[in-house]
């Protein structure tokens, strides 16, 4: 660790204690806890330090320590940027949650299975099934369906809904001439809000659609 992530890790537990005590920090108490392992010589080095800096100061001689308000802002800042990073590494977690759904329902549905997380410019689909094979030489539809899809046009439309969870929605959109059938649900995963949704013509499986979607709502309960 360098010194001064340790610095500011030390801040972080001076700041939590007095916190806590409601009473100035010193060495020998910082000895006694179990999160810290520096010699109390070392401690007050590096509070000393913390004081320089302005991140501390003593209310009177051979006291403890108490936060200034720049430490009090750096101890918010850097939580806040923990956080953030914390929350990164769930959305890209709950990223891979999805696409592992959509890979295990695509070959079920009729049509373009689509998963992606509201607000979030990822999304994942499996395309093998957009059609079935009577419908496949119909070029010009599955075209505008594959831009639709791919210009995150479904996205935007579902993003600007208010939906309700575990509720099953259907809707038809008129996109260059070719109209377009989507079959979608609101769904938490790991408190974040998903989207799963069955794009395709309007000459798909409905009721297939339907239950499989239904499957998933059962399953997530």
């Amino acid at each position: 660790m360098r010194q001064d992530e340790k610095l500011l890790a030390l801040l972080d537990i001076v700041i939590d204690t007095y916190i806590d005590k409601w009473e100035p920090i010193g060495s020998k108490f910082l000895n006694s806890l179990e999160d810290i392992d520096y010699a109390p010589s070392t401690l007050r080095k590096h509070l000393n330090t913390l004081e320089k800096q302005g991140m501390v100061y003593q209310p009177y001689n051979s006291s403890g320590r108490i936060p200034t308000v720049e430490g009090l802002k750096l101890y918010i800042e850097n939580y806040l940027q923990q956080m953030e990073a914390d929350q990164i590494d769930e959305v890209i977690s709950t990223r891979e949650n999805i696409k592992e759904i959509v890979e295990a329902l695509g070959s079920l549905v009729d049509g373009v299975m689509i998963g992606f997380l509201r607000n979030d410019e990822y999304y994942y689909l499996w395309i093998n099934n957009l059609l079935r094979d009577d419908l496949r030489e119909d070029y010009d539809e599955t075209r505008t369906i594959i831009k639709f899809i791919e210009e995150k046009k479904i996205v935007k439309h579902i993003d600007e809904k208010i939906l309700k969870k575990n509720q099953i929605y259907y809707t038809f959109l008129d996109d260059e001439s070719t109209m377009i059938s989507i079959v979608y649900l609101k769904l938490n995963i790991n408190w974040f809000e998903s989207i799963l949704a069955i794009v395709g013509s309007t000459r798909v499986n409905y009721k297939r659609n339907v239950a499989v979607l239904s499957q998933v709502l059962q399953k997530m309960e």
